[in-house]
């Protein structure tokens, strides 16, 4: 006869939070939700948006990947940069920003975007492309900490990466070292 045991043992990591205290949640550095994508609806297309950090160190890049699964049983266009010259088939390489397949901009506390920013941005030549059922496409995008048109660091502070015109959004600071 062979007998089993079972032993729990109980450490701080599973031990219930003392009363009057509150659980502080990690910031996260993705956020997955439905939005439309060009021509693709909201109610069949799934966004993914990640992040490397939330904290941006002298010299240091945000990089924004995205990922975008078209759930329907149709296709849908998005739009894309031409391969070369147009009327060129569309790139497979997608960015995210101004330009981009997926925009974002850098917002301050009061809400004003400083980067992109109000600024002009000439665009490469862009076309419509099929995104197919049940296809995904993914991007990256990124933002070297500067003001727009500028070499010059943005204020240390804090700021809100906006994805996908508030669909999505990212508590960023800017450290001062």
């Amino acid at each position: 006869m062979t007998l089993l045991t079972t032993f729990t043992i109980a450490g701080p990591a599973s031990a219930a939070p003392r009363k009057g205290t509150t659980l502080v949640k990690a910031p996260k550095l993705a956020e997955t939700g439905r939005a439309t994508f060009w021509d693709c609806p909201s109610k069949t297309t799934l966004l993914l948006v990640v992040v490397n950090t939330l904290t941006l160190h002298p010299g240091g890049t945000l990089e924004v990947w995205f990922t975008v699964r078209n759930g329907s049983k149709t296709s849908c266009n998005y739009t894309a940069p031409y391969a070369g010259v147009a009327p060129r088939p569309t790139a497979t390489t997608l960015t995210a920003g101004p330009c981009g397949s997926v925009g974002f901009q850098i917002e301050d506390l009061h809400h004003h975007n400083v980067w992109p920013g109000d600024e002009v941005v000439n665009c490469p030549a862009l076309g419509f492309t099929q995104l197919a059922a049940g296809a995904t496409v993914s991007g990256t995008g990124s933002w070297d900490q500067t003001k727009p048109n500028s070499t010059h660091r943005v204020t240390p502070g804090n700021y809100t990466l906006v994805v996908e015109n508030k669909h999505f959004s990212f508590p960023l600071r800017v450290a001062s070292s």
